[in-house]
């Protein structure tokens, strides 16, 4: 009996005691700096018309992200990607680097690495591509 009215004295001040103490705790976890891993696709756009891409290209780019652990639990790689713009282009060897700046991430998360940092895109005539 002694213990039933030492809980259920003041239980609402205890419960939103509780409340709180579980509030502070997630805000503080959650604020501590953390790193994870995410695979996003890789596509191209803006292919020149009697061009084509000579050789595979990685279907996904690999990146180690950081920043808060709630911000990287927000963050939904299916929802991101990153394309290369094939605009203007010309036959030859095109080289693509400094991708990261090409991402859209949402602010508070730095991207540390990005597999691969540069992609190389070699465009050829289509009529030498079906030559061969």
């Amino acid at each position: 009996m002694m213990i039933r009215q030492l809980l259920g004295n003041n239980l609402s001040i205890k419960l939103l005691s509780l409340l709180l103490a579980v509030a502070f705790w997630v805000l503080a976890t959650g604020a501590k700096e953390s790193e994870r891993d995410i695979s996003i696709s890789l596509s191209i756009r803006n292919l020149p018309a009697g061009l084509s891409v000579d050789g595979t290209l990685p279907g996904s780019v690999e990146l180690t992200v950081s920043g808060s652990k709630i911000r990287l639990l927000g963050l939904r790689p299916e929802n991101m990607s990153l394309s290369l713009d094939l605009r203007n282009l010309q036959e030859g060897t095109v080289t693509f680097s400094g991708m990261e700046k090409r991402l859209r991430i949402p602010p508070g998360i730095t991207v540390l690495r990005l597999y691969p940092s540069v992609i190389d895109v070699k465009l050829v005539r289509s009529s030498q591509r079906d030559a061969r």
